[in-house]
């Protein structure tokens, strides 16, 4: 009996050694769009397959619940036992982990430890619905050993059992003597390879036109997956919409993992208000994109929207005597309709005159009313116009006389035969009117800084800033080779982490001279976050209606600047202008040559500045240059800390030669982070293939 229990010890070795090197031979790297979820350790229960028995043969008993609750003086895992039996009788305690659908086990990590009798076996593998495969086996007592390998082919399920390896009477295990095992810390890897669909919805994807706050909808899913993680939008690479979903993780060892199998929730949809008066008038890409918890994009079909927030232009023109006639013209979503209305000098009351419209070349018509009859004295036209997104205008006539003088004067407005006062769009206030021009500039340059925005989409890199180049710069360059650049005349301003801006105007009148020395206010409210209350500030104009105010580092801001009239003037009011300002993370890697198999230590911060970090931790995504392509690709997602500190590791596999690989962080934009995207230099990585 001694010389066949030896015999059997070398067939258990030979079983492992041929395990061990088929996993080494056959294993396959993660691919992008993997996850770590973690199982009993570290305060985690077991989430078991429920379809398969856990027990079956004659006193074999499983207890999943001392994972997290073992009884006093009993180590925290699954325990196995094989009770008393017969010798040789069946007995099989197993715990089963089946992945999600569509995904498969790319890989466990797990301790183990036994008291086994005689030909009374522990065992680990992958059951892929045709059979069961080992990745490790122990017989005997065991002390406590950690087994990590890789898995390859299809592994929809993982499985460890307890159970009698020789059977019957004669060479049967040992059942007279009880035989126990303890599984814990197991860590299973799941490749997910589909990434999730998004789909764009709300008044913002509607057709026609866009004024002012629209609502915008995001709704992602991802139903056979790890499930929806986060959600981003944006218009021409600027953020409109991002916001993380509710998952279950933990942070373990200093990454963040799944503490169930599918974390995240199959749908998510997100909704939010864009302010298209930070747009210039125009045509605009939205694009929308959701990311599930294996770092996976999927995106929905870009969306061309059209943003149209200036008002037409009105003033009277030259008409037959007889007549009256105004001018209309709108270089974006045109002229849609229009009244010129009459009131005498001494009434505030108007009377509309049947209009007819007249349409002329793009973005351009006339308003012609004919003339009622009218005695002798002081009259008022108004041409009040609109355009097809929405805004109006207005301009007002003043004709006096005897009732040819009035006809001539207003059939003549367009010659300069009668004074004609221009109003503003709709709410304009009395008084003489005034124009307020305002932008963004870098703090101290002494001009305006042009905004190249790259307009070509980038799965890789949603939310990312446009590229701001200042004067005398030739700007940054994107990464991509063909641009689309339009110019915002400093209305919307991008600057990197602790760069300070400045806005700059000019307050004029009706003839285009400037005020001087009047008081102009400045309201600055943070972009995201919580923000607390806007910073008020004032500037008053020079002689020649000019003012400037410098705006202190900090977050993303909109703007507003007003001048609230008085002394004969109207007040006036300039559109948002948009602060954006990217956040700073910084990236150190670990080291900087390895070879192929070996893990690179990734770890870095971001810096909140007065703004806090998001009590889940900031989303971060470490990204790749992808050399054929020139674009940055996710690699993987992690959250940092409370501190804005994160850690991940990453394995490299497949690479023959020698390769230099250049890796970057960019904070991402989420919900509750008043900062654009922002990215850390990059470190290059030389990792030498076998």
């Amino acid at each position: 009996m001694a010389g066949t229990r030896g015999g059997f010890g070398r067939i258990v070795a030979m079983v492992i050694g041929l395990a061990v090197l088929i996993c080494l031979l056959l294993a396959g790297t993660a691919r992008a769009g993997t996850y770590e979820v973690a199982q009993c350790g570290w305060g985690v229960g077991a989430e078991l397959d429920p379809t398969l028995p856990r027990t079956e043969g004659v006193a074999a008993y499983l207890h999943p619940g001392y994972c997290v609750a073992p009884p006093a003086g009993v180590a925290a895992g699954i325990h196995f036992e094989a009770g008393l039996a017969n010798d040789g009788e069946q007995g099989i305690a197993r715990a089963r982990w089946a992945a999600p659908p569509g995904t498969s086990f790319a890989g466990v990590s797990f301790t183990w430890s036994g008291d086994l009798a005689y030909a009374v076996v522990q065992l680990a593998g992958i059951d892929n619905g045709t059979g069961f495969y080992g990745l490790g086996l122990e017989s005997g007592s065991t002390a406590p050993r950690l087994v990590a390998t890789p898995v390859s082919g299809p592994a929809p399920a993982f499985e460890v059992r307890l159970e009698c390896l020789l059977l019957g009477t004669v060479w049967g295990c040992t059942r007279s003597r009880r035989s126990t095992m303890l599984l814990s810390g197991l860590t299973l890897t799941v490749d997910d390879p589909v990434p999730p669909r998004a789909r764009l919805g709300g008044a913002l994807v509607g057709s026609g036109w866009h004024r002012g706050t629209v609502p915008l909808e995001l709704a992602a899913e991802d139903p056979a997956g790890a499930g929806v993680s986060g959600e981003a939008a944006d218009v021409d690479g600027a953020p409109v919409l991002s916001g993380s979903v509710a998952c279950a993780v933990a942070r373990i060892e200093g990454a963040v993992r799944a503490t169930r199998l599918r974390p995240c929730p199959a749908t998510a949809t997100q909704a939010a208000e864009v302010d298209t008066t930070a747009l210039a008038d125009g045509t605009h890409t939205l694009r929308g994109c959701a990311v599930d918890f294996g770092g996976a994009w999927g995106c929905a079909p870009e969306v061309q929207i059209e943003v149209d927030n200036s008002a037409p232009q009105v003033e009277f023109a030259a008409a037959p005597e007889g007549q009256v006639a105004a001018a209309v013209s709108d270089a974006f979503s045109g002229p849609a309709g229009g009244t010129i209305a009459v009131r005498r000098g001494d009434s505030d009351t108007w009377t509309d005159l049947p209009t007819t419209v007249e349409r002329g070349g793009a973005g351009t018509a006339t308003l012609r009313a004919q003339l009622p009859d009218l005695d002798a004295g002081a009259y008022f036209f108004r041409a009040t116009a609109s355009d097809a997104a929405g805004n109006s205008a207005s301009a007002q006539l003043r004709a006096v006389g005897s009732p040819a003088e009035v006809r001539r004067q207003a059939a003549g407005a367009g010659s300069g035969a009668g004074p004609a006062r221009r109003g503003g769009g709709r709410g304009a206030g009395r008084g003489r009117p005034t124009h307020l021009v305002a932008h963004l500039a870098k703090g101290g340059s002494g001009a305006t800084d042009e905004v190249v925005a790259d307009r070509r989409f980038r799965p890789g890199a949603i939310g990312r800033s446009p590229t701001v180049a200042g004067p005398g710069s030739a700007g940054r360059a994107l990464a991509g080779r063909r641009f689309l650049r339009r110019r915002t005349a400093g209305s919307r301003l991008t600057v990197d982490y602790g760069t300070a801006a400045e806005v700059r105007g000019r307050l004029t009148g009706a003839h285009g001279t400037g005020v001087a020395n009047r008081p102009v206010a400045v309201v600055a409210r943070t972009v995201g976050g919580d923000g607390g209350a806007p910073e008020r500030r004032r500037a008053v104009t020079d002689a020649a209606g000019r003012f400037a105010l410098r705006l202190p580092p900090g977050t993303s801001r909109r703007v507003l600047v007003a001048f609230h009239g008085g002394g004969g003037l109207a007040p006036a009011r300039h559109r948002p202008l948009a602060l954006r300002v990217r956040a700073a993370v910084s990236l150190a890697a670990a080291p900087l040559r390895l070879k192929t198999g070996e893990a690179v230590t990734l770890s870095g911060r971001v810096r909140p500045g007065p703004a806090r970090i998001p009590a889940r931790g900031k989303l971060v995504t470490v990204q790749y240059l992808e050399r054929a392509s020139g674009r940055w690709r996710p690699a993987l997602v992690v959250r940092t800390g409370a501190r804005g500190r994160f850690k991940a590791r990453y394995r490299f596999r497949y690479i023959t030669g020698a390769a230099r690989i250049r890796l970057r962080a960019t904070a991402l934009p989420e919900a509750g982070w008043p900062y654009a995207a922002g990215s850390s230099p990059p470190v290059t990585l030389v990792v030498h293939g076998g």
